[in-house]
């Protein structure tokens, strides 16, 4: 008889964490929403304000750890954004089939600071770990980041590697390309990279460094015509920043308009 409704209280306990979690997710989710279109038009106090207001509502909430994590990082503030990506990654599971991959995208997070703190080990273990949630939506992007840790420590071959298995899941990621593009250029195969960063450009006509890496490509191999109508694209989509200036002062060198 003990044993039975021992068996009854723990299932009632089991039940009601399930629906208070629920509950709390229901107050916390539209506050995570509204963090990140703060965070998107660059309003830091209001993002940090509405994940706080999220956080008391639902401690547990992985998503509430994540955009921590981003605004974090964009501030600066990496050891304070792994913490936050350690805690998404724990609690990741709970979201289940809402977000399904939550865990997989705060290890992409993870890696991604790991490796711009020149923390090239922890950072393949990273992104290794992100990519085995089969239900992972987007392993593109990690393989691609696993891809530049690799270029970084010039292992090519696992580069490639990893460049391929993010093309093959999905063709249409520019990234991927213009990464790969890189990996031809630091060995010498021109064509093949010039080709690569068509396919970039042709996925995302406004890729910038894509326009850029085709006109340096095109001025090394002698289609001056083509380096520099790439020149005046890269001015036209980044006039005021670093790679606009760097294509204007190019074609200032070269005689040309920027137009």
């Amino acid at each position: 008889m003990k044993k039975t409704i021992f068996i009854v209280i723990m299932l009632m306990s089991i039940t009601g964490c399930a629906t208070t979690f629920k509950e709390q997710r229901d107050a916390s989710r539209p506050m995570v929403k509204l963090a990140m279109l703060k965070f998107q038009k660059d309003d830091i106090p209001g993002a940090l304000f509405e994940l706080k207001k999220a956080k008391e509502k639902n401690p547990k909430d992985p998503e509430v750890y994540y955009c921590l994590a981003l605004i974090y990082w964009d501030l600066g503030k990496p050891k304070e954004a792994l913490e936050c990506c350690k805690k998404a990654i724990s609690y990741g599971n709970r979201l289940a089939l809402e977000h399904p991959g939550m865990a997989s995208e705060a290890h992409n997070l993870e890696g991604v600071i790991l490796f711009k703190q020149g923390n090239n080990k922890d950072a393949i273990s990273a992104f290794k770990h992100a990519l085995k949630d089969e239900l992972y939506p987007t392993p593109e992007y990690a393989l691609k980041n696993l891809a530049e840790v690799y270029i970084s420590l010039r292992e090519f071959d696992k580069a490639k590697e990893s460049l391929k298995m993010a093309l093959d899941h999905n063709s249409h990621y520019a990234p991927a390309w213009e990464a790969l593009s890189r990996l031809f250029v630091l060995q010498g195969e021109y064509e093949p990279a010039i080709d690569a960063l068509r396919h970039a450009t042709l996925e995302f006509p406004g890729y910038t460094e894509a326009h850029w890496g085709l006109a340096e490509l095109y001025l090394k191999t002698g289609r001056r015509s083509d380096s520099i109508r790439h020149l005046q694209k890269v001015v036209r989509l980044d006039r005021d920043g670093r790679l606009g200036r760097l294509a204007l002062q190019r074609l200032m060198d070269l005689g040309v308009s920027p137009e």
